[in-house]
């Protein structure tokens, strides 16, 4: 065995076959070989396929609503509500205007126990008011006379929000200041007498000789429905 034929180690395999011993043997090549082989064309090799980049879907969004801007109504106070006595209104609920017994009570004002007394269909024309009251809550609450053709055609509104005024809306009057020493709880009627009564007087437009007699009397009862009062009353 020549020196070229000695079997690198790592680098031949060795078959027994037959009882004899073969030998594949890798010769180590010189420097010039190497420089002798053709090079590789790399024209020849397969082009990489282009990476392709993942896009990672957006997270879907709900779309956008326009959002109305709610417009708030401008708060309505007790006192747009309030009508003077003398006023003419109609029926103005959706479901109609429901109206109760209506009692005068002795000292000039009225009251109601609750009972139906009629229903006024949206539209109708009620009558006036002959007496204006006002609640706890600040609210108004009205008496009106059917076309004042009998004093017992009257009937009470206790919602403020179900009657309109016909026409011209008549201003309200403010509550008057009592005279300095009188007593604006004192209630008025025929036969009284004293500044109090002068102050009513005033108030109704007729000779103010502090009398309380027939002339006060019908003045009151024309212009307020009443026949006695008391200042602090007056509307």
């Amino acid at each position: 065995m020549t020196t070229e034929d000695k079997i690198w180690i790592g680098g031949g395999i060795a078959l027994a076959i037959g009882g004899g011993i073969y030998y594949f043997v890798q010769k180590k090549k010189n420097d010039e070989e190497i420089l002798q082989e053709p090079e590789a064309d790399l024209s020849e090799q397969p082009t990489p396929k282009p990476i392709t980049t993942i896009k990672i879907p957006k997270a879907a969004t709900a779309p956008i609503v326009p959002v109305k801007a709610v417009v708030t109504p401008p708060v309505r106070t007790a006192d747009t509500f309030n009508y003077n006595i003398g006023q003419e209104v109609m029926a103005s609920g959706f479901n109609g205007t429901k109206t109760y017994d209506a009692r005068r009570m002795a000292d000039g004002n009225y009251t109601s126990e609750g009972i139906r007394k009629a229903t006024f269909k949206k539209g109708d024309k009620i009558g006036k008011i002959i007496w204006v009251g006002k609640r706890p809550d600040g609210t108004f609450r009205y008496v009106v006379q059917r076309d004042g053709a009998f004093l017992n055609d009257i009937y009470w509104i206790t919602d403020h929000s179900v009657i309109t005024p016909i026409g011209k809306i008549l201003p309200t009057t403010p509550a008057i200041n009592a005279p300095a020493g009188s007593d604006k709880y004192k209630l008025l009627r025929k036969g009284s007498k004293g500044i109090e009564v002068k102050a009513l007087q005033a108030l109704l437009k007729v000779a103010a000789d502090g009398d309380f007699g027939r002339n006060t009397e019908n003045a009151l009862f024309t212009q307020k429905g009443v026949k006695q009062i008391r200042l602090k009353d007056w509307k």
